[in-house]
């Protein structure tokens, strides 16, 4: 059985992937998957990268356990990844931290003549919504 520090990382980290599965969707999740489990064997590997693609399918159940189920699957294979690989607890973190929803950009650019206050008017703006002020620049 695994210590109780490593099974309060994976459970925490489950539970984490899970929602981040069911608020990014599979695809999305594949990749960080994919690197954490970078040091397991190959079946290991396609276990995970199948567990991600379960937990999506599960995640559309009607069933209130889902979730649940989901996150104790989750829970093993990371557990069983720790064991074997105790320097990758380091980057758990970045198992569990949810992909940011993309940054959608608007940009309105106004030109024109008129009764305006000066003349004529020229200018825009940029509108960046889900993302810092640098991006979409």
């Amino acid at each position: 059985m695994y210590d109780a520090e490593l099974m309060a990382v994976a459970t925490g980290a489950a539970g984490t992937l899970v929602a981040a599965i069911a608020a990014s969707g599979a695809e999305k999740m594949h990749l960080k998957v994919a690197h954490f489990f970078r040091r397991a064997t190959p079946d290991q590997q396609r276990a995970a990268a199948q567990a991600v693609d379960d937990t999506a399918a599960q995640l559309t159940s009607p069933f209130v356990e889902a979730r649940a189920l989901a996150a104790t699957a989750w829970c093993q294979l990371i557990a069983q990844h720790l064991a074997e690989h105790r320097d990758a607890i380091s980057e758990v973190d970045e198992l569990a931290v949810p992909t940011p929803p993309a940054s959608k950009v608007w940009n309105q650019h106004n030109t024109g003549t008129g009764p305006f206050i000066g003349g004529d008017v020229h200018g825009g703006m940029t509108f960046n919504y889900g993302g810092t002020s640098d991006s979409g620049r």
